[in-house]
């Protein structure tokens, strides 16, 4: 193979920057756009699965963050990297939902499939941290810590999620949310008094229910 073939195919293997496809966007290229999509899209629907179990919703809620981010290319700043730049949106889109769609805790006590109900006696001991992540073991505990997480204010799941879930440091999740680290220290603590609160709520309707 000659250097030249050579220097064809390595360029063509070659990852461009995230940045390089920002700026070709910006001077008209809209392809790479889709290219940057293509890159990110797994990253942000998994961030949208953490707050929202409806699939057809995550979906949604994946292309409106990306039809954010390419209307608001024209304010991206290189400081920041584009995958914390595009999370930012998908943070705040997820935010604006939860505060749309926020339930009364009282709504979601009722009707445990069998499996949520043999899943439940452990809710009692488990961490936040082990509720947060329950997504990742089995369909009952996903669903589970899914109720479970809709109990809370939209601020104090958005905190829980991303702290434990996502493992973002208090810092970050202040830069991402344009709080004060206080105010991320303070809901992540109510955030966990909350979902244990809930949890016992949970387990006391089971019981109740298992024993009248």
């Amino acid at each position: 193979m000659g250097l030249a073939s050579t220097a064809r195919l390595e360029s063509a293997e070659r990852v461009r920057p995230d940045e390089e496809l920002v700026a070709e966007v910006r001077a008209g290229e809209n392809a790479a756009f889709a290219e940057l999509a293509s890159r990110h899209r797994r990253r942000i629907e998994h961030l949208c699965r953490r707050f929202f179990i409806d699939q057809e919703l995550v979906r949604d809620l994946t292309q409106e963050c990306f039809l954010r981010a390419f209307a608001g290319l024209a304010s991206y700043r290189a400081e920041m990297p584009f995958t914390a730049w595009i999370r930012t949106i998908a943070v705040n889109a997820c935010y604006d939902e939860l505060r749309r769609r926020r339930r009364k805790p009282e709504e979601l006590v009722a009707d445990f499939t069998v499996g949520e109900l043999e899943w439940m006696e452990l809710v009692s001991d488990a961490s936040p941290e082990e509720l947060a992540g329950a997504a990742e073991e089995r369909r009952e505990a996903y669903t589970l810590a899914h109720r479970l997480l809709a109990s809370l204010r939209p601020e104090d799941r958005m905190v829980l999620v991303l702290k434990d879930s996502e493992e973002m440091g208090v810092q970050e999740i202040a830069e991402t949310l344009g709080w004060s680290e206080a105010k991320v220290k303070i809901r992540a603590f109510r955030a966990r008094q909350a979902l244990r609160k809930q949890a016992s709520r949970m387990l006391g309707s089971r019981r109740f229910r298992i024993f009248k």
